[in-house]
């Protein structure tokens, strides 16, 4: 078995998603491509390929993603009969290096509203999705839209979720379809952003939506821990931020999407600019932000009791 194919087996056991397992096992092929096809390697070899990266032009930040495989690698294949992968000196990466393009509330609302004119509607319903529960792109695709809810197959250590779906994004959702190509999804981002002229000034993708909506809620009146069990981040990780907290605060999804709903940013672009026959919008949400015509709404949580 090939080094690359060992470590992608060795992500595969351990639970890992195909998709990354695959990124990792052609970065492998890549140091083979450079040092060699060996059972060991050493510090000659790992400062061989980092001097390859530099010269290719590959950020720090890259650099360090890139060499994770090689960490594994030296594990499996214990190296010096230790598995210890050597001592590099590696310059830091400041936050402030690390590019992470965001966009504004207006950006989202004009991608939002051309995209009504001349997208697809597959298109759409991944666009829409995405401006409503700030979607990472491993989690565009794989999507089951229910009735009345959408269960998201969260990444980074997170259980799925079962999130309220708003009625203004349901028509939109029709059109919905799963694909587990993520090098695809980025293509449709771009084409989206193409087709509507937004002139982006770096490398835009679905998370710069998600960046967007997490900055606009911050600003808002929900409490922290709704945002982020909102946003769908691990309880391992909220941990470190709020402790015993997130054992002892209930987690009541449908709460807090109403929470959420209630001053959400960019739910009111997706608003038809029709009123019902009862002369209103159908319920959604409290106060669409900003406010296009005035409505009224009923919380499923009200609609309960």
């Amino acid at each position: 078995m090939t080094n690359s194919e060992l470590v992608y087996e060795d992500l595969i056991a351990r639970g890992k998603g195909v998709t990354n397992a695959k990124r990792w096992r052609a970065w492998i092929v890549r140091f083979e491509a450079c040092c060699g096809i060996k059972d060991s390697y050493g510090r000659a070899d790992v400062i061989k390929y980092l001097a390859t990266l530099r010269e290719d032009g590959l950020s720090q930040n890259s650099i360090n993603t890139m060499i994770r495989p090689i960490r594994l690698l030296c594990q499996i294949q214990n190296w010096d009969g230790k598995g210890i992968f050597p001592r590099l000196a590696m310059p830091k990466v400041r936050n402030d290096e690390i590019c992470r393009p965001v966009l504004s509330k207006d950006d989202v609302g004009m991608l939002i509203s051309k995209a009504k004119e001349v997208c697809t509607k597959r298109e759409l319903a991944y666009l829409a999705a995405a401006t409503t529960y700030g979607l990472r792109r491993e989690e565009v695709g794989t999507l089951e839209v229910l009735d009345g809810f959408v269960r998201i197959h969260t990444v980074k250590g997170g259980v799925p979720t079962t999130q309220l779906i708003p009625d203004v994004i349901k028509s939109y959702l029709v059109d919905y379809h799963n694909t587990k190509d993520v090098r695809w999804l980025s293509r449709i981002f771009k084409n989206i952003i193409k087709k509507v002229g937004f002139e982006a000034d770096g490398d835009y993708g679905w998370h710069a939506i998600r960046r967007a909506l997490v900055t606009e809620l911050v600003l808002s009146d929900v409490s922290m821990l709704n945002i982020l069990r909102f946003m769908r981040w691990s309880d391992a990780t909220l941990k470190g931020e709020f402790g015993m907290l997130v054992i002892y605060a209930k987690r009541e999804q449908e709460k807090i999407d109403d929470s959420v709903f209630n001053v959400h940013p960019f739910l009111s672009f997706w608003i038809e600019q029709s009123l019902t026959d009862s002369g209103e919008l159908p319920y959604s949400i409290r106060n669409v932000n900003p406010p296009l015509v005035p409505f009224s709404y009923t919380s499923r949580t009200n609609q309960k009791n």
